[in-house]
Formats: C-alpha cells, sequence, structure tokens
C-alpha cells in the first residue's frame, strides 16, 4: 500500500469513527445550516403536492389510491436537518478517496462473466420440471481454507462489478415511478455509484418533463459536485462517472424510443434503458437502432425472458440485460397471467451463454446473497431505497393515517394510479391492465434512523458484503466463481430459522 493511500486509509476509518465522523459532518454543514431558510429552501421546493412541484413528482394522490389517508403533514425542521446530516455523511463515505480508489481499479477491469458451476438444486430441479422461485434458495457458508477479510475493508472495496462500461455498485434504480420521479432522489442516487433509472410512467410519460427532470437531474450533480467534491483532483473524473449513471428509460417500440431517447441525449444521458414488461422484439429491435443512432451510449435491453433473446441483446449491442417480471412487493403480474416467478432459472441459465451483466428485477433486493450467487451482477431497488425518504417524490411532505404514522403512496408502472394518470382508462373510470396494488412507503420510525436513501443503500450494501464474508469471497466475481455453488433448496423451517422467532 503506498503512503498516500494508506493515509486515504486512515481517512477512511476517521469518517467511520463515531465520534470523529459526526463531528466532521457538522462543521461541514455549518456553513450552510447558519442559513436555513436559504438551506432548506430546495428541499421546501420539492415538499409539496403534485400541482405545485416541476420537474419532479410531489406528493400525488389519485382517486385510484384506496389508502388510509387523513392528512398531509410536513416533517419538522429538525428532523429534515439530521436526515441531511445523515445524508451527508453517506455521500462523503461513498465517496471517498479511498474507496474511489478501488472503484477506479475495477473501472480498469474488463467484466467478468459468472461461469458454468455445478450445483445439485438446480440439476434436480430441471430434471423433475420444477420451478424454483427466489425464496425456495439459500446458500451454504464456505470459504474456511482462507484468511478472512474485514468487513470495513470490504465496504471500502465496494463492493463494485463492472456493470456496462463502468464500474458501479450492483444496486440499480428501479423505473417505478412513485420512488424514483424526482430529480434529487436520481441524482442522489447517481452520485452513490449506481444506475438511476428516470421512469417513463406516472407524470413521466411526457417526453418533455421527463426531458427537464434529466436536465434538473444534472444541474443537481453539478452543484454537488461543487459541495462534495470541492478541490479534489479527482472531481471531475468522479463527476463523468456520476453522469453516466443517470439512466433514461424508453419504450420498446423503436419509434417512441427514438423520439425520447434523442430529447434526452441532447440534454447529456448517454445511458439508456429500454423497457418491455412482456416478452416480444422490441427490446432487441430498439437496442440495435439505439447503439447504430447513438455514439459512447450504453443500453440496458429489458425485460428479458430467455437464453436466446439475451444472446441476441448482447449481439445488437446491448452492455447488459434485466431479468425479473413480476414478483416485486406489490406486483400482481403473476397472479393475474399466471406466470411462474422463475427468474433464478433464468439468471442461472445464462451462466456460461452471455458475456455482459445480469440484472435483476422482482424481489431480488429481498435475497441479496442469494441472488449474486445465481449469477446476478446487479440488483434493481425501489421502495427498499427510496421508498418512505426525503428524496422520493413529496420531500419532506407525507401522508398520515388515522394512527398519526407517515407514509407516501407507492404503486409502481402498473398501479392504478398510474394507469389513471397515463389515460388507460375505460368507460365508467375502470382502469385498464392493472398489475400492481397500491402500498404505502412508509416513513422509519427506528431510532437513530433518517429517511434518507443514502442510509437504506447502506443497509444494502452492508447485506452484499455479508454475502462475501460468509464466502470468503473478496468480490462478487469470486461470489460467482464458488465451484460447487453453495446454493441449496430451503425448507420452510429453515426460512423460519432465518428470521427473528
Amino acid at each position: 500500500m503506498t503512503k498516500a493511500l494508506d493515509l486515504f486509509r486512515k481517512d477512511f476509518h476517521e469518517l467511520r469513527d463515531p465520534i470523529k465522523g459526526k463531528e466532521r459532518i457538522k462543521k461541514k454543514l455549518s456553513q450552510y445550516e447558519k442559513n436555513e431558510k436559504e438551506y432548506l429552501s430546495f428541499w421546501y421546493s420539492l415538499s409539496k403536492d403534485n400541482k405545485h412541484v416541476h420537474p419532479s413528482q410531489g406528493l400525488l394522490l389519485t382517486p385510484y389510491d384506496y389508502l388510509n389517508h387523513h392528512s398531509l403533514q410536513m416533517l419538522p425542521q429538525e428532523i429534515i436537518i439530521k436526515t441531511l446530516r445523515m445524508r451527508w455523511f453517506f455521500l462523503e463515505m461513498f465517496n471517498h478517496p479511498y474507496r474511489i480508489h478501488f472503484l477506479l481499479k475495477t473501472n480498469k477491469q474488463r467484466f467478468i462473466p459468472p461461469p458454468k458451476v455445478e450445483n445439485s438444486a438446480f440439476k434436480n430441479a430441471f430434471k423433475s420440471g420444477l420451478s424454483l422461485s427466489i425464496g425456495d434458495l439459500g446458500a451454504g457458508i464456505v470459504g474456511s481454507s482462507k484468511e478472512r477479510v474485514s468487513r470495513t475493508e470490504r465496504y471500502a472495496q465496494g463492493p463494485f462489478i463492472k456493470l456496462g462500461k463502468q464500474a458501479r455498485s450492483p444496486f440499480v434504480g428501479s423505473s417505478s415511478p412513485d420512488v424514483w420521479n424526482s430529480s434529487v432522489a436520481v441524482a442522489t442516487m447517481a452520485a452513490c455509484h449506481c444506475l438511476a433509472g428516470i421512469p417513463r410512467n406516472g407524470i413521466l410519460t411526457d417526453i418533455k418533463r421527463q426531458a427537464d427532470l434529466a436536465k434538473e437531474v444534472f444541474s443537481l450533480l453539478t452543484q454537488l459536485e461543487e459541495d462534495l467534491l470541492g478541490k479534489r483532483e479527482d472531481r471531475k473524473v468522479i463527476s463523468s462517472l456520476w453522469r453516466r449513471n443517470v439512466m433514461g428509460t424508453l419504450e420498446a417500440d423503436t419509434e417512441k424510443a427514438i423520439r425520447r431517447a434523442e430529447e434526452l441525449y441532447n440534454i447529456g444521458v448517454k445511458t439508456f434503458r429500454v423497457y418491455s414488461p412482456e416478452p416480444g422484439t422490441g427490446p432487441i429491435k430498439t437496442t440495435k437502432e439505439l447503439k447504430k443512432r447513438f455514439k459512447d451510449i450504453e443500453v440496458v435491453a429489458s425485460f428479458i425472458v430467455d437464453v436466446d433473446q439475451a444472446k441476441r441483446a448482447e449481439t445488437n449491442g446491448a452492455d447488459a440485460v434485466i431479468v425479473g417480471i413480476g414478483g416485486g412487493g406489490r406486483c400482481i403480474t403473476g397472479v393475474r397471467s399466471g406466470s411462474v416467478i422463475d427468474w433464478p432459472e433464468l439468471v442461472w441459465k445464462l451462466r456460461g451463454k452471455i458475456n455482459i451483466p445480469t440484472i435483476v428485477e422482482g424481489g431480488a433486493s429481498d435475497h441479496i446473497a442469494v441472488t449474486l450467487l445465481l449469477g446476478a451482477s446487479g440488483i434493481a431497488v425501489s421502495r427498499i431505497v427510496t421508498g418512505g425518504t426525503i428524496e422520493s417524490p413529496g420531500g419532506a411532505l407525507f401522508c398520515s393515517d388515522s394512527s398519526g404514522r407517515l407514509f407516501k403512496p407507492y404503486g409502481g408502472e402498473a398501479s392504478a394510479r398510474m394507469k389513471y394518470l397515463e389515460g388507460k382508462i375505460l368507460p365508467f373510470g375502470i382502469p385498464s391492465f392493472v398489475e400492481g396494488e397500491t402500498t404505502k412507503a412508509k416513513l422509519s420510525y427506528i431510532k437513530e434512523v433518517q429517511p434518507t436513501l443514502t442510509y437504506n443503500l447502506h443497509l444494502l450494501n452492508e447485506d452484499a458484503i455479508l454475502a462475501m464474508v460468509y464466502r470468503n469471497a473478496n468480490d462478487i466475481s469470486d461470489l460467482h466463481k464458488i465451484n460447487p455453488s453453495p446454493l441449496k433448496r430451503s425448507t420452510s423451517f429453515d426460512l423460519q430459522q432465518r428470521n427473528t422467532h
């Protein structure tokens, strides 16, 4: 370890010190907190109902929510200040020079596709025609023959993986509008070195408003670069990585997608997600056309439903694919279409078949270790990261139920509320093809926890690190290479034992 890196390492540990780190953040933010009105003015501009917020989505209520909503309530100013301190601490830690050293090191490496490995659980399932969902699986503990690496060191090292053209965190902001239709949510996620989707549903169906949101995201990143990175020598490098994490969501229809992509590309968006909620040829055709029309872009094709489609996506220029139709916290596509949630089987089958990363949606964020061991390189996140936070639509303004608990509506792309917003209503006010329930993204009431997406992302990073710790793997690629795979069929009693009881 060089002298400079050793100093960075020491400083990283000081930032994580419960006393020194807290005082450091308070001192840094004191210059802004002196003038609270000016400091909080931007956050208050987001903390209104939807008709008073643009281009982000404000707190949005529709006749199709069916939630126990009694009133609206703003978080106290003291709580907002504390939340912004916690947010800043995590932004400092995620972008600490010691951590950036490992990010840039990963950035220079090529992506290592998950190889084929042995596993009796899948072998037997394929033989018998049994469909394995994510909750049917668990993982054994392995790695006793190697020296352990400290958890703090693993945190400093990411975990990062080459996810597309650059190194990123494995967690990806989904295209769910009720948590990501906010410029500050997308900008914060991008600054945490995660792909962050700008949705195309709900109020962002309108291309101009989606483009305006992208514009505001880049403006926030410019301000964050000034405030967070200051005079650092690596400032421009880090800022460039942030901006490439901003991912515009497009239709699978080629003509519509190109029209939307042109607006976003001209603003500076260089990463795109082609989004189709059902199988078809659209994602591949559109991926091919995007790569032909625009220079230096990344394209993530979704949703991929079989191995052959994944191969075609790669052949036509996709930099990554997303799988996982159904299975999310509020998705009822599987119920209404009679479809098994069998994406674990597809992720496993993609091993050795494609040379680009696989990202998983549909409940993967509740099963980090198993999803990574399956061969996934990325995990899409929605409510688990952004729900009920000040970064999500509505800012510091929340709904209050009859018992005074605070929440924000969370519907997803195919909920009745989104059908209403997009005008997909039949006569007599009947929403068409509803495939998602509207639920509550609740404010956390855990002591010492503030409602910021950066804290939730921190917890998921810890989950990924623990997945590595208990397999004694140094990184995600190491997890992928374990042979035979420690994945096993789980039982109902195992699930009970794994949870508190």
